[in-house]
């Protein structure tokens, strides 16, 4: 599971190149939040030194409206301006969070805390 930090740039770490067919690929990442269906596109570069491991991109975490739970999708491309996903080679998905320091759960606190032993 990926995690973003809302508040910050942050840095994905991802493995999409063992299912790449294009060299040097774009990756597209769809992001569905999970509660409203909100979809966010985002197009970044591999900056891995290292990508026959692990994929690197950074994305500012401004970018998502709400805090919660996503849906992730990434495909390569070639393009770096396509935000369609029609017809591309999906490399990987998963299931992400958005967090932040201004986050605060959801409680209930209508319940009777004394127990009888």
């Amino acid at each position: 599971m990926l995690q973003i930090n809302k508040d910050i740039t942050n840095t994905l770490l991802f493995t999409a190149t063992e299912s790449c067919v294009l060299v040097n690929p774009y990756f597209l990442f769809k992001f569905t939040n999970r509660t409203t269906n909100e979809i966010i596109y985002y197009v970044a570069t591999d900056t891995s030194l290292y990508n026959y491991r692990f994929n690197k991109a950074t994305i500012s975490g401004s970018l998502f409206s709400q805090y919660g739970y996503y849906n992730y999708e990434i495909y390569e491309q070639l393009s770096s301006t396509n935000i369609d996903p029609t017809g591309l080679n999906l490399v990987e998905s998963g299931f992400m969070v958005v967090v932040g320091d201004s986050f605060t759960p959801d409680e209930y606190d209508g319940q009777d805390n004394t127990f009888v032993v």
